[in-house]
C-alpha cells in the first residue's frame, strides 16, 4: 500500500494545523504546518504513525525519533517533551494517532491472548520502557489503510469501523511493539494499575507505599520495574506529570496560582522554584512565551 494514498487521505480529511477529530473510535488525523519547539506534554496510552516527516520525543532525557518507516507506541500516559523539527504548508508532518484505551482495544487483546495465546515475554518486556519506536510492516500500513478508507465512506464506516480498528490494534499486537502493549493493557496490567490510580489523584498526596499496594507488588520490586518501565523514579513521575500538566493548564490561561493547586502544589514557592528548574524560566513568562503543545 502507498503511503502516499494514505497521505492525499489525511490532506483532505485534517485541513488545518494540528489535530483533528474524526468519526472513528480513538482515532485523531495530525497535520503540522510549522515546527513545534519542544514543549512539555502529557502523552496518552496510543499508537502514533507518521506517513510524512519526523517528530522527536524525549523521555527520561532520551531521544526518541520517529517517521520514516517507525511509529511510536505509548502504552502508558507517561511525561514526556516532544518537538517537531522541521514542517512548513508546502512540507507538512501528516499522520494519526489512535488510542489505546477503548473498548475496541481491550476486546482485541482478549480474543488475542485467549486464542493465539498471547503473552508479555516477562524477561525481555519487564525491563522495556512504557514508550517504544518501531518499526512497521507491510500489513500494518494496510490496515492503517483500509482504516483510514472509511473515513470516505459513512455507509462502510458504520458497518465496518469496529472490524478494522480490530485489524489494526492486532498489527500492533503482532510488532514490535505487542509485548509492550500487552504487559500494559493485558491480564496482569500490574503497573498500569498503579500509572491509572496515580494519574486519577495527581492533585492529592500520593504516597509510593500506596502506588505499590495497587501495583500488588513489594516496593523495592514496584520501584525497580516502574524506573524501568518509565525510566523515571516513582517520584520523579510523579513530579513530572504535575509540572507538565500545570505547564499545559498555564498555556491554556489558567493562572499559576490556581494551576500549582491543582496539581497538588500547596505551596507556591516550591511550585514556581521546580518550574523554573524544569522549563527553564518562570511560570509566568511561560504563560506570556509558550504554545501549546503539538500531540
Amino acid at each position: 500500500m502507498s503511503r502516499r494514498q494514505i497521505r492525499d487521505l489525511i490532506l483532505r480529511h485534517a485541513p488545518a494545523h494540528g489535530t483533528t477529530d474524526v468519526p472513528i473510535e480513538g482515532l485523531q488525523l495530525i497535520r503540522v504546518t510549522k515546527p513545534v519547539p519542544t514543549v512539555p506534554a502529557t502523552y496518552p496510552a496510543s499508537l502514533c504513525l507518521l506517513v510524512d516527516g519526523r517528530k522527536r520525543v524525549y523521555l527520561g532525557g532520551e531521544a526518541k525519533t520517529y517517521g520514516d518507516g517507525s511509529f511510536l507506541c505509548c502504552a502508558m500516559p507517561l511525561p514526556v517533551e516532544a518537538e517537531v523539527p522541521e514542517a512548513s504548508p508546502r512540507s507538512p508532518v501528516l499522520g494519526l494517532l489512535l488510542s489505546l484505551e477503548t473498548p475496541t482495544m481491550t476486546e482485541t487483546l482478549v480474543a488475542a491472548e485467549a486464542t493465539a495465546r498471547l503473552e508479555p515475554d516477562v524477561d525481555s518486556v519487564q525491563s522495556q520502557p512504557g514508550l517504544v519506536v518501531c518499526p512497521y510492516d507491510e500489513a500494518f500500513i494496510d490496515a492503517v489503510w483500509r482504516l483510514l478508507q472509511l473515513l470516505d465512506d459513512a455507509c462502510a464506516r458504520q458497518v465496518l469501523a469496529t472490524s478494522r480498528l480490530r485489524e489494526l490494534y492486532f498489527a500492533l499486537l503482532r510488532s514490535e511493539a505487542g509485548g509492550v502493549v500487552r504487559r500494559s493493557f493485558g491480564a496482569s496490567r500490574d503497573l498500569g494499575r498503579a500509572l491509572a490510580y496515580l494519574h486519577e489523584h495527581i492533585g492529592e498526596p500520593i504516597a509510593i507505599d500506596e502506588l505499590a499496594r495497587v501495583a500488588g507488588m513489594s516496593k523495592a520490586v514496584f520501584h525497580r520495574r516502574f524506573k524501568a518501565v518509565t525510566t523515571l523514579s516513582p517520584l520523579q513521575f510523579i513530579k513530572a506529570i504535575r509540572l507538565n500538566n500545570a505547564a499545559a493548564l498555564i498555556a491554556g490561561g489558567m493562572n499559576v496560582a490556581e494551576a500549582a493547586n491543582q496539581v497538588g502544589y500547596g505551596s507556591p514557592s516550591q511550585f514556581s522554584r521546580e518550574f523554573s528548574r524544569q522549563y527553564g524560566m518562570a511560570p509566568r513568562q511561560w504563560a506570556n512565551d509558550a504554545r501549546p503543545a503539538v500531540t
